[in-house]
């Protein structure tokens, strides 16, 4: 299942009201190679190109991001393996391995691992700003406070499961249960794909529907509407169970 959520009107309200500053050190900084430490476990950039920037992130069980917002980019939340309950403002949503929340700027949101052994999640940020982050309340005190500096940041990549997306890895990359390959074919559907997520251009739908690089869409051998993609210069993330 895959969730859209918009901005509400308690989304801006509260926005508005809080310190919004786009950090130009995080923004501009290369994250390749490295992991960014956090209260509530851990994450590192997984893919990055000039229209998306994909991290991975491990959540802990019973732990939770800071409830946040992005002002400015999309995120896209995909759960690779457990259970994870993501909160707005204004709702809930309970995604289990491959559901995923597609959220637009500006709305608020914390995602929690609720599985016994935790939660790996994929997010997909449009545009890349790492710094473009607001904080509104957060169980580790990070209120109102940036991304993380570096002396969160770990080369020992022993202490973690990190598994960066190398050129090896576009036809086929496994984890856990789910299989991920990057194509600029028109993806087939079968009834093992679930969804994928353009990762450059845009795509048109049949629908007249525009799909945003970054945006996670429901795909599989019972949607035909998806047979007239239409779409020049694009590569596909694309995801299946194994």
């Amino acid at each position: 299942m895959i969730y859209k959520v918009y901005p509400s009107l308690n989304d801006f309200e509260n926005l508005s009201r809080l310190k919004v500053e786009s950090s130009d050190f995080a923004n501009n900084f290369d994250y390749r190679n490295l992991v960014v430490n956090k209260p509530w476990g851990y994450e590192y950039l997984w893919f990055q190109n000039e229209a998306v920037a994909i991290w991975f992130l491990y959540v802990k069980k019973d732990h939770a991001t800071s409830l946040h917002c992005h002002a400015k980019k999309r995120t896209s939340l995909i759960v690779l393996d457990g259970q994870v309950q993501c909160t707005t403002l204004d709702d809930k949503y309970r995604l289990d391995t491959l559901g995923a929340v597609v959220l637009e700027p500006c709305v608020f949101h914390s995602s929690m691992a609720t599985s016994e052994n935790g939660a790996f999640i994929m997010e997909i940020e449009t545009p890349p700003m790492k710094g473009d982050l607001v904080r509104m309340h957060d169980a580790y005190g990070r209120q109102n406070s940036g991304y993380e500096k570096t002396n969160e940041y770990s080369k020992d990549f022993s202490l973690y499961e990190f598994f960066p997306f190398e050129e090896k890895d576009y036809t086929n990359w496994c984890f856990r249960n789910v299989s991920i390959y990057l194509t600029s074919e028109k993806p087939k559907p079968d009834h093992n794909t679930i969804m994928i997520v353009p990762v450059s251009g845009n795509i048109k739908l049949s629908s007249k529907t525009f799909i945003d690089s970054g945006e996670a869409i429901s795909f599989g051998a019972h949607q035909p509407l998806y047979d007239s993609i239409e779409s020049k210069n694009f590569q596909f993330l694309v995801f299946s169970k194994i």
